[in-house]
């Protein structure tokens, strides 16, 4: 096991999962607005693209970790 991949590693993982949050924090006051208009929607969109990003980022961040982890 490599410690500083490891810690590296849990490091990113919790980044990632407070940059999910604040982007999901986001996401929501503009889905909100959208009772009202839909001069939003792009921006939106744009959000939803990157918090699939993140997601994605996240799990492959999990994986290595674990893979780092278990000494492979």
């Amino acid at each position: 096991m490599n410690k500083r991949a490891v810690a590296a590693l849990e490091n990113a993982a919790w980044r990632l999962a407070e940059a999910d949050q604040n982007v999901g924090n986001a996401v929501g006051p503009l889905e909100d607005l959208g009772k009202y208009t839909n001069a939003h929607d792009p921006a939106l969109e744009e959000l939803r693209t990157v918090a699939a990003r993140i997601r994605g980022a996240r799990e492959d961040v999990g994986r290595r970790l674990a893979a780092e982890s278990e000494g492979q």
